[in-house]
């Protein structure tokens, strides 16, 4: 008898634990935590500039991070030699034409054949190329802002001479900003063009509100994720390109 009892004893101790156990299950899963929807800011308009002249900078007319105008001139190049280049070429353009023209009448006369003023029209277009690819050339002397915006990086010094191919300057434009967001391939089924959606920056603490431009074309098999840009409805002047922050999606809220 006391047998019996130890047994029932032992399973009266373990049966409550069993249906607690059993009971605290759905609500573990349900509390599991979802990793949030990370992006970051990116500017719609930047540029990277390079010049593949050896040429001295002659005067900077602006300094990293400070703010310029579209049609605002950035950097001046000393370009005396090229202009000088650019002179002659026009002269020698200016002189071919003056030859064709000779040429031409005389063809007129019988003094010369078709042959001698083909030639005369070949040297002048020639002549003419030559003083438009240096003209083309002599546009590189000066930077010119593309847009509104703020330098990003500057990399050269007056009076110093830019390496060949390599970006000295680093424009960002300030005015509109697009947000990088990595999704799992399966949220594409909750999400479409124009999903509404906040966006909180880091940085500032902000929230703001966006809404969904583009989905990504392809989808990443490794991670099974996608890309989609996104684009601020509302914005302000403490947003800075690179800021990152968090996306809240209701759409996916309400899957997870």
């Amino acid at each position: 008898m006391r047998i019996a009892f130890a047994r029932w004893a032992v399973v009266g101790l373990l049966l409550p634990a069993c249906l607690l156990a059993w009971s605290s299950g759905p609500v573990l899963a349900q509390t599991k935590s979802v990793a949030p929807i990370r992006g970051v800011v990116r500017p719609l308009n930047q540029a990277a500039i390079s010049i593949d002249l050896p040429i001295r900078v002659q005067r900077l007319h602006a300094r990293e991070a400070e703010a310029f105008k579209k049609g605002d001139v950035l950097v001046t190049f000393d370009c005396e030699r090229l202009r000088a280049e650019f002179a002659a070429a026009e002269a020698a353009a200016r002189e071919m034409e003056l030859s064709l023209k000779s040429q031409s009448y005389l063809d007129t006369r019988g003094a010369v054949g078709k042959l001698e003023v083909e030639i005369s029209r070949a040297r002048f277009d020639k002549a003419q190329a030559e003083a438009a690819g240096i003209a083309a050339r002599l546009k590189l002397c000066t930077v010119v802002a593309p847009f509104d915006g703020r330098i990003a990086e500057l990399k050269i010094n007056e009076n110093e001479v830019p390496a060949n191919g390599q970006p000295f300057i680093s424009l960002v434009d300030e005015t509109s900003f697009e947000i990088d967001l990595i999704v799992t391939s399966t949220a594409i089924r909750s999400i479409e063009i124009g999903t509404k959606f906040t966006f909180t920056i880091d940085e500032t603490g902000r929230t703001y509100s966006a809404s969904i431009l583009r989905i990504g074309a392809a989808v990443d098999p490794v991670s099974q994720s996608v890309k989609v840009i996104a684009g601020f409805t509302e914005t302000d002047s403490k947003i800075i390109a690179g800021m990152s922050g968090v996306a809240v999606i209701p759409e996916l809220e309400a899957v997870r």
